[in-house]
C-alpha cells in the first residue's frame, strides 16, 4: 500500500460519529452472517482449503460457469497484485483517477507505466499496453463505462488484456456486470469484490473470473490459504443470500440524489455528477486536508482526502452516501464550514 486510502478512522482516537470516507454499504451489516460464522467458529482449528474449493464451487453454480474460469482471492487487491506479477516487465495502462493499488502492483513488478483520464476514455480510445486497467464503476468518480464501449474496445486491442475492477457494480444501476463478455473475448479479466457490497472488508474476500487458460496463469503466482476459513464461510454464505444483503440500489440512488442536493446548495463545493453512491466534491477554498482535520476534531465526521488520487489534488474530497441522518450531519458542518472566513 504505497499510496494510501480513505479509511483511516483506526488513526483516530476520539470517536467518529460518521464515516463518510469509505464506500462499504453502510446497511450490509448482517447479523445472521454473524451468527452463521459463530456455528462455523470451528472451521479455524485446522488450515483452510488451499484454493477456496467449497467457495468456487457455489459461485461457479451461482454465475453459471466453470469452475476453472475462477480464482477465489484474499480481497481484490490480492488479485491485482497477481495479475500485474504473472505479467511483470510488461507495460499497463491505467485510467485515472482511480484505486492506487493497480499503480503500486504495476510498479512493484517493473511495469512500464501509462495514464489516460476518465474524461478521455470511449469506445474509440487507443491502447498500446499489453494490459489496461479500469475501475467500472470508477472509484473514485462514479464513472461507468457501457458494456458495449467495452467490447468495442476488447474487440480493437485483441493484444491488450482488459482488467476490469467491478467491486462497485451493486452501487449502480446504469450499468451491470460485463461477465457475459469472457465467453467471446479470451482478453477480458474481470475482479470483483465481496467486501464493499456485502460490507466484510475486514474478512478480504474477493475473486477474478477470465478463461482458463489466463486463470491458470496467474494462479501459478498465487500462495495457498490466502482465503481464511471463515472468509471461506462468509462467501458461500453471502452467495446464497445476496438478494437479502446488497444494496437496493433504486434507494441508494435516491438518497444519493438528495444528499447531492443539499450540498449543492453550500458555497463554496462543486459536486461532481455520479453514477454511484459516492461522488468527488471540489472545494472551491481551502484545501481537502484542512477540511478533513476540521470536520474529525469539530464534528467526528470522516470524509475522504482524495489528493493522493493521481489526477486529483488537495481541492477533492470523496464522501459516500450513508443514512439520512448522518448526512445531515455533514451538511450541517460543511454549512458551517462554509461560513468561515
Amino acid at each position: 500500500m504505497l499510496q494510501g486510502h480513505g479509511d483511516d478512522g483506526y488513526k483516530y482516537k476520539q470517536e467518529i460519529k460518521a464515516n463518510f470516507s469509505t464506500n462499504v454499504w453502510y446497511g450490509g451489516y448482517s447479523e445472521e452472517l454473524k451468527n452463521y460464522l459463530i456455528s462455523n467458529w470451528n472451521t479455524i482449528d485446522s488450515y483452510p482449503e488451499a484454493s477456496a474449493e467449497s467457495f468456487i464451487s457455489v459461485l461457479a453454480k451461482d454465475l453459471c460457469v466453470d469452475a476453472n474460469m475462477l480464482l477465489a482471492v484474499n480481497g481484490a487487491t490480492e488479485a491485482f497484485y497477481l495479475i500485474a506479477q504473472c505479467f511483470n516487465n510488461n507495460s499497463s495502462t491505467i485510467v485515472i483517477p482511480t484505486f492506487s493499488e493497480y499503480e503500486d502492483a504495476c510498479r512493484i513488478n517493473k511495469h512500464k507505466l501509462h495514464f489516460i483520464n476518465w474524461k478521455d476514455l470511449s469506445s474509440s480510445t487507443s491502447f498500446d499496453s499489453e494490459l489496461v486497467w479500469i475501475c467500472n464503476p470508477n472509484n473514485p468518480t462514479g464513472d461507468v463505462l457501457l458494456q458495449n464501449e467495452l467490447e468495442i474496445l476488447l474487440r480493437n486491442h485483441s493484444d491488450s488484456i482488459f482488467i476490469i475492477d467491478e467491486a462497485y457494480i451493486d452501487f449502480t444501476d446504469s450499468i451491470s456486470s460485463s461477465i457475459d463478455l469472457i465467453k467471446n473475448h479470451q482478453n477480458l479479466i474481470i475482479v470483483k469484490s465481496l467486501t464493499k457490497n456485502f460490507a466484510i472488508p475486514g474478512l478480504r474476500l474477493g475473486y477474478l473470473i477470465a478463461n482458463k487458460i489466463l486463470v491458470q496463469k496467474i494462479e501459478f503466482y498465487k500462495a495457498p490459504w490466502t482465503v481464511n476459513s471463515l472468509a471461506i464461510e462468509a462467501g458461500k454464505y453471502l452467495i446464497q443470500h445476496k438478494n437479502d444483503i446488497l444494496p437496493p440500489v433504486k434507494h441508494y440512488k435516491s438518497s444519493t440524489e438528495k444528499f447531492i442536493k443539499n450540498l449543492n446548495q453550500i458555497s463554496g463545493l462543486k459536486i461532481h455528477a455520479t453514477k454511484t453512491s459516492y461522488f468527488l466534491i471540489e472545494l472551491e477554498k481551502r484545501n481537502s486536508t484542512e477540511l478533513k482535520n476540521y470536520l474529525i476534531s469539530e464534528f467526528g465526521l470522516l470524509i475522504r482526502d482524495a489528493k493522493n488520487f493521481r489526477g486529483l489534488n488537495s481541492s477533492y474530497i470523496r464522501v459516500a452516501t450513508l443514512s439520512e441522518e448522518k448526512n445531515q450531519l455533514l451538511i450541517d458542518a460543511l454549512q458551517k464550514w462554509s461560513k468561515l472566513s
